[in-house]
């Protein structure tokens, strides 16, 4: 029912503005700053570079700083990650989205997937980890593995994609696959999500947040052209 669907202050405060682009300049992280103070989003996400910029710029608001580690490959030593994830922390990343090294279990060695991610969630400690599974890569039959390894290993929030690469978009199919199969972690979903429209599919689905570089076009009613 139309009743039933969010409202436009309800997405926004869902939504984690999104600029990982490696040609990011500082003036478009400022403006994606402004634009989450502007519509009330949940967070910012951006490379590790800007964590201290969008800290200072945001240092007065509600906005949360998140950014992304071993990204966009993952294929990164743990102990490299760990380290990445100390500096990360150290900058004062309030959240963390991390790649997952899905190799592994697509190698069948679910014991070092898993590995991996406990690690990392140890190592980040009360800071919240988001896997970013990259489930259009992974055969479909790894899929249920990798979110019941993911939250066996306690990441707080299991995520389809990255959204760049071959992580693939985030489809009403997909989202309700990760809320069926997830019993503690939450969803975030990530990759295609252009409009007010797409948005409400994917939070009816059972996404707790939505990754996207269009969140000003959502808020407006337009279609977003963003790469993420």
């Amino acid at each position: 029912m139309l009743d039933d669907l969010p409202d436009l202050k309800t997405i926004a405060a869902r939504v984690q503005h999104t600029n990982v682009s490696p040609a990011a300049t500082r003036d478009d992280i400022a403006l994606l700053c402004d634009q989450a103070l502007e519509h009330g989003f949940d967070g910012v996400m951006v490379q590790p570079c800007w964590i201290g910029f969008c800290r200072t710029r945001l240092a007065s608001a509600s906005v949360k700083v998140c950014s992304a580690m071993a990204y966009p490959m993952g294929g990164s030593l743990t102990r490299s990650k760990r380290a990445e994830l100390r500096d990360i922390l150290s900058e004062g990343a309030q959240e963390v989205d991390f790649m997952a090294n899905i190799g592994f279990l697509a190698s069948g060695d679910g014991a070092a997937f898993e590995d991996e991610v406990a690690s990392l969630v140890q190592a980040a400690g009360t800071v919240p980890l988001k896997i970013m599974l990259e489930l259009g890569a992974l055969p479909r039959q790894h899929w249920e593995q990798a979110v019941q390894s993911a939250e066996a290993a306690g990441v707080a929030y299991v995520k389809n994609s990255s959204g760049w690469g071959e992580g693939g978009k985030a489809t009403v199919e997909i989202v309700t696959f990760l809320r069926q199969t997830a019993r503690r972690a939450r969803v975030k979903a990530s990759g295609g999500i252009r409009t007010a429209a797409d948005a409400r599919a994917i939070l009816a689905a059972g996404a707790d947040l939505i990754g996207t570089s269009a969140g000003p076009a959502i808020m407006a009613g337009a279609e977003g052209k963003g790469a993420y």
